[in-house]
């Protein structure tokens, strides 16, 4: 069984593991692909399959409570962080855009450059979305 393998010794064979189950929306697959926006390889990939996760409302939660956690860590360095940051962008509706927003006044440049960018982005994509605006 696939399930089997997020526990397997081997991390590729749990990587590759985590974003096929991602993909099919099973939520156990959850730590593995926030470990792998935070350390790198398929980054992207995991983020995608966690925001199609993303659609489980009660998995939504669960993603923002681990991609803040992460973000927050002491050890979290600039590109950790700006990775991490890249991944609230594929969260489904609205779930990683007050974060985004916080974000894009983070003490790390880097880091608050690119939420700036992404929040502009999700704003052209979703201006119904923007409620911090008069109408």
């Amino acid at each position: 069984m696939l399930a089997d393998a997020l526990r397997d010794p081997d991390t590729t064979v749990r990587r590759h593991a985590a974003l096929a189950l991602g993909r099919h929306g099973v939520t156990a697959a959850v730590p593995t692909l926030v470990g792998m926006v935070v350390k790198g390889p398929n980054d992207v990939d995991a983020a995608e399959a966690l925001g199609t996760l993303s659609q489980v409302p009660e998995c939504a939660d669960r993603i923002m409570t681990a991609l803040a956690g992460e973000l927050a860590a002491p050890t979290a360095d600039s590109a950790t962080r700006i990775r991490l940051t890249q991944a609230l962008v594929e969260l489904a509706g609205t779930t990683g855009q007050e974060l985004l927003h916080q974000l894009a006044h983070d003490n790390d440049r880097a880091v608050a450059l690119v939420a700036s960018a992404l929040v502009g982005v999700l704003e052209k994509r979703h201006p119904e979305d923007r409620a911090d605006e008069d109408p």
